[in-house]
């Protein structure tokens, strides 16, 4: 890692200036370079030294995105991500695994319980600036605007990030990281064309964003998990060779 920040890095809007990241890894030195880097940019830095001191700022505060280090003391960061994803008030907040370990398993593992990206920390400061303002950015500019999409049993709110899902006499609502959401969304937007997940990977998560085409097959596996079968169909089907497309309503 870098000891300083690179001059490449320039100021930003005071757009940004409420931006707030919550940073969790044991290691000073990793903090205090991110968060030199990121105060540049005018962001509000918080910063926690282990998962226990991480979920009380999580339970405390409203961040727009956590930078997770995945071995710390007392609780590591899968379970701190499991604990956003599930418990909290930030279930669509992005999060970035920053971590020494980059095995494809653990990879895979982290995507698994609901990181949006993950990177090594042998990756120069511009590159982790660069992805957490891809993060940050979401995909505002290759998703439309839209207030609820309805197709099949299902109603997606955009604006809200909901999803609800009807039944003869109930409407249960399902909940889904904000990258899962997207990718439903993407897909559902356009039912019966298929995606190769290239253009998946581009379309939700952007040309700058550090992922492989293993996370589109575990993003649909859990959306096809939680959303259970439509008619004996999965909603979103795999074309082989080819990428996925959404079921369509014809």
């Amino acid at each position: 890692m870098p000891k300083k920040a690179s001059s490449k890095i320039s100021p930003i809007t005071a757009a940004r200036d409420s931006t707030k990241i919550l940073i969790v890894d044991d290691e000073d030195d990793i903090l205090d370079l991110l968060r030199y880097n990121l105060e540049l940019l005018g962001m509000k830095i918080l910063t926690a030294r282990n998962g226990v001191e991480a979920l009380k700022i999580i339970d405390n505060e409203a961040v727009d995105l956590v930078v997770l280090d995945i071995m710390m003391p007392q609780m590591n960061g899968l379970e701190v991500c499991q604990y956003i994803r599930n418990f909290s008030n930030l279930k669509t907040v992005p999060i970035l695994f920053l971590t020494a370990r980059s095995e494809e398993e653990d990879h895979i593992q982290g995507l698994d319980v609901g990181a949006d990206s993950y990177l090594p920390k042998t990756f120069g400061i511009d590159v982790i600036i660069s992805q957490i303002k891809a993060l940050l950015r979401g995909t505002q500019r290759v998703l439309p605007s839209a207030s609820v999409l309805s197709i099949h049993d299902l109603d997606i709110d955009r604006d809200r990030y909901w999803v609800f899902q009807k039944s003869e006499n109930t409407r249960e609502k399902i909940h889904f990281t904000r990258r899962e959401f997207d990718l439903l969304y993407f897909l559902a937007n356009s039912p019966g064309y298929v995606f190769t997940r290239r253009t998946l990977i581009k379309k939700v998560w952007g040309m700058k964003v550090e992922v492989g085409e293993r996370t589109i097959d575990v993003h649909v596996s859990k959306l096809n998990k939680k959303l259970g079968k439509y008619q004996d169909s999965d909603y979103i089907q795999s074309v082989k060779g080819v990428g996925y497309r959404f079921l369509s309503p014809n």
